[in-house]
């Protein structure tokens, strides 16, 4: 039953992701905003929704817990989606003295309240839903194992992965799946697949699982009232949230947050920016009680070492800090450059939550006498994204085998890189061919006119969008986990979100800014109130100049960083979930098939 409500919730998740995808639409539709403004108005919301789960995660490892954040978010979710119906223009007519038609008349101050507090009640439930939804469900399983005494060999007769055989309960390779699931935290698809796996459920059931949510995008397009768009998946995220309410479950003790030694080696090392550091770094303070995290002093960045300059007493932690905690901060210190890399990828992402969508709102999506809906293009999307991520498996199986498990994490963020390159690319090739259309029907001054256009022609780059997010999800999270000090791992991996998610908010300013270099010497702005009369493909190729910029500077960044060496139980975790991680997100998809 866990296995079920956990996944009804992740249902949840994807038909609020359809409104989130269908909001710029909406806005430009019923609203009657410029694109821009629109598509500004999502990337904040949507970059809030990724920067949140950092803050979120903190608040759960200090005493919270998963599952009240569960509960708190996943009625943040229903609220946010019921205000999100109930500021359409026909709901609350009677009550404002307001006309009922979708138009921007007839939205007044109370319509725009709920809006804005609906996209920021959003936010959070996706914030708290990325943090403790999956993390919850592994507590459980974590439970299941720890009440069964004997449990049958998994595997049996299979050959050996990452040191440990199949003729034995494999824990190692169990701990990395549970790892693997936190990371899937942040992927909808993906994580319900590997539910689907991991509880072992029947080809019948699992084919149930992926169908629902599917039908569900497909269906909700066809439904016209904007209200109704809004306010179904409210009632599916409230009745979700009350068979969550039905169940019992294990919520693990917070283990408290080592963050805050980052700050305190900071604050220590600036306080004593005058000491002299001793020549023997064996002076500097250590704790003495045996600890497998202990991490040996470097010589790197040695102004941090000031912060472990003993004094006496020792007890003033924001004078004095170990070693360790010194060495920590310098790990840190040394990915400041690469998780800018992070942020202009997110800068890239943003585009196909916004500018795709309002370039094939008024595209034919007829093909022959079959139309498809909207949402098509989120679907092929969504399992291009999953399916991506045999290619990342596969570079890091072969690195892997040859000793350089730890270089794949960089090659595939450089994958990425290229990918956003390419992408943009095929953007700016495609909207030349949209205005090209335009400009021979007649139909740059009509903005609601259907475009004697496929949008199959979108495809192509939605396509490279998946790639490029399934490899930088992927990759950025293995980076972040593998060279992360040990007492933080947990929390980095929130950092990859969290990097994309201000290079999605980003976005805004670099609209801002193209647009007004663009317009100097008086020349007009490339960005217009109607994409008809927009240069977007300008600004493709703008994002395809800093993403070619972006790659160069990573691969200088990746070739300077100190790779941590892993340690034999790092090697014997990477090792086991190569094979884990494979079973448990792509096991199931062949059996569907």
């Amino acid at each position: 039953m866990a296995f079920l409500r956990v996944v009804v919730l992740l249902w949840a998740d994807m038909l609020a992701a359809y409104v989130m995808w269908i909001m710029p639409t909406y806005l430009t539709n019923v609203w009657k905003l410029g694109f821009t403004r629109a598509a500004g108005i999502m990337n904040v919301a949507n970059g809030l929704a990724k920067v949140l789960p950092l803050v979120f995660f903190l608040i759960v490892d200090c005493g919270l817990g998963n599952y009240w954040m569960l509960l708190l978010s996943s009625v943040s979710y229903a609220i946010g989606l019921g205000f999100l119906s109930m500021s359409t223009p026909p709901v609350l007519a009677k009550e404002t003295g307001s006309c009922k038609h979708y138009k921007p008349e007839c939205i007044g101050h109370t319509q725009k309240a709920l809006f804005y507090t609906a996209l920021a009640l959003i936010a959070v439930g996706i914030s708290g839903h990325i943090v403790s939804l999956v993390a919850l469900f592994v507590d459980q399983f974590e439970k299941k194992k720890a009440d069964v005494k004997f449990e049958k060999p998994r595997h049996q007769g299979r050959r050996k992965r990452g040191g440990a055989t199949s003729d034995g309960p494999n824990k190692q390779g169990d701990d990395a799946e549970d790892d693997m699931l936190s990371q899937l935290q942040f992927q909808a698809v993906e994580a319900m697949l590997a539910l689907v796996n991991r509880e072992k459920v029947k080809v019948f059931r699992a084919c149930l699982v992926i169908l629902f949510p599917v039908i569900g995008l497909i269906a909700l397009p066809y439904i016209r009232p904007w209200s109704l768009r809004f306010g179904i998946p409210a009632i599916c995220t409230l009745v979700a949230t009350m068979a969550f309410l039905l169940g019992a479950y294990n919520d693990n003790k917070p283990k408290g947050s080592p963050v805050t030694n980052v700050l305190r080696v900071l604050v220590a090392s600036t306080l004593k920016m005058f000491h002299k550091l001793p020549t023997d770094s064996s002076k500097l303070y250590e704790k003495n009680e045996h600890d497998d995290k202990k991490l040996s002093h470097t010589e790197g960045l040695r102004f941090l070492d000031k912060a472990a300059i003993k004094e006496e007493p020792v007890t003033n932690k924001w004078r004095v800090c170990t070693v360790t905690e010194v060495e920590e901060t310098k790990i840190i210190v040394n990915m400041l450059p690469i998780w800018i890399t992070f942020i202009i990828c997110g800068v890239v992402t943003s585009i196909g939550s916004t500018y795709f969508v309002e370039q094939g709102n008024h595209m034919n999506f007829k093909v022959g006498k079959l139309k498809f809906p909207n949402s098509i293009l989120l679907v092929l999307y969504e399992l291009t994204k999953s399916r991506s991520k045999t290619m990342y498996t596969f570079i890091a199986s072969h690195l892997g085998g040859a000793g350089l498990k730890r270089y794949a994490p960089p090659v595939g963020i450089a994958f990425a890189t290229l990918f956003s390159v390419l992408c943009c690319i095929v953007a700016a090739l495609v909207e030349t061919r949209r205005l090209h259309v335009l400009r021979g029907h007649g139909l740059l001054d009509k903005p609601d006119e259907k475009i004697p256009m496929t949008v199959f022609w979108l495809l192509p780059q939605y396509i490279l969008l998946a790639v490029l997010d399934s490899f930088y999800e992927n990759s950025a999270a293995s980076f972040l986990s593998d060279q992360s000090p040990p007492s933080m791992k947990r929390y980095l991996v929130y950092f990859n979100p969290g990097l994309s998610g201000l290079g999605i908010m980003g976005s805004v300013l670099s609209v801002f800014l193209v647009g007004r270099v663009s317009e100097r010497r008086g020349k007009e702005n490339w960005f217009q109130y109607t994409l008809n009369k927009s240069r977007l493909d300008r600004y493709y190729r703008v994002l395809a100049v800093l993403s070619a910029a972006n790659f160069f500077w990573f691969l200088v960044a990746a070739l300077r960083y100190p790779y941590r060496e892993p340690t034999s139980n790092d090697e014997q975790e990477n090792g086991n979930e190569e094979g884990n991680a494979m079973e448990a997100v792509e096991g199931v998809i062949p059996n569907i098939e």
